[in-house]
């Protein structure tokens, strides 16, 4: 069974119950055992990933922008917390440089475009029904590019209809070198990236965890995870 480490803004586990056991849901339900990973905990980065199969990126508030190289301009300046964003960019480096299957989700494909170097945009409108929560979603389809690794896992043909709830997105002109956009929305917005000289590599802007708002194809990106997580893959 593999051993999937997923991030987590602080211990309490009251922050865990109220935004977090879904993804331990869904990691359970594909056949990993989730460890949590939270600041209090992570000093080395390295030292963090051992005996771990993966890494697994969640949702949260508001990456500093000062870390892709910005001055507040949208981004929401309660939702900042620094040592989360100190741990989540050093394990996503760490992860990238072990050759970790690693799967970002919401916040967590933000994180991956900056810990690479990219950047965000601090604000968009029409994502979501109101910031940093998750009341009403906006659901709305992602067009896949054909051939992509996240077509090839949803196996559900080239759109998905997705549950939006994000705020900020990615840099279409400012990904990370290595990463590239394999499915947007209508407006151009980048909601899947893949780093296809990765082992596997994945971030979606959506929320698949919440398996309840969303069609049985979403369960698929943890099932592919998994696997890719295999110890004997």
């Amino acid at each position: 069974m593999p051993r999937i480490g997923f991030t987590s803004r602080e211990k309490n586990i009251e922050y865990f119950m109220q935004w977090q056991r879904d993804y331990w849901f869904c990691l359970q339900l594909a056949g990993a055992e989730p460890v949590r990973l939270y600041p209090e905990a992570v000093h080395d980065y390295h030292a963090a990933l051992e005996g771990l199969d993966g890494l697994l990126l969640t949702g949260g508030g508001d990456i500093a922008p000062q870390l892709y190289g910005q001055t507040l301009n949208g981004t929401d300046p309660s939702t900042i917390y620094p040592e989360r964003d100190r741990m989540e960019i050093g394990l996503a480096r760490a992860a990238v440089e072990r050759g970790l299957p690693i799967f970002g989700i919401c916040r967590g494909i933000q994180v991956m475009n900056v810990a690479l170097g990219g950047c965000l945009i601090q604000h968009i409108e029409g994502h979501t029904g109101k910031n940093n929560t998750f009341e009403q979603p906006r659901s709305h389809m992602v067009h896949l590019q054909s051939g992509s690794l996240i077509e090839r896992v949803m196996a559900n043909g080239s759109e998905v209809l997705t549950n939006s709830y994000h705020h900020q997105a990615l840099c279409v002109d400012g990904l990370a070198p290595g990463l590239v956009a394999t499915g947007f929305a209508a407006d151009g917005t980048v909601e899947v990236v893949e780093m296809p000289t990765h082992p596997w590599f994945l971030g979606v802007q959506w929320h698949p965890e919440r398996l309840y708002e969303l069609g049985p194809e979403h369960r698929r990106l943890f099932e592919a995870f998994v696997a890719a997580a295999q110890p004997n893959h």
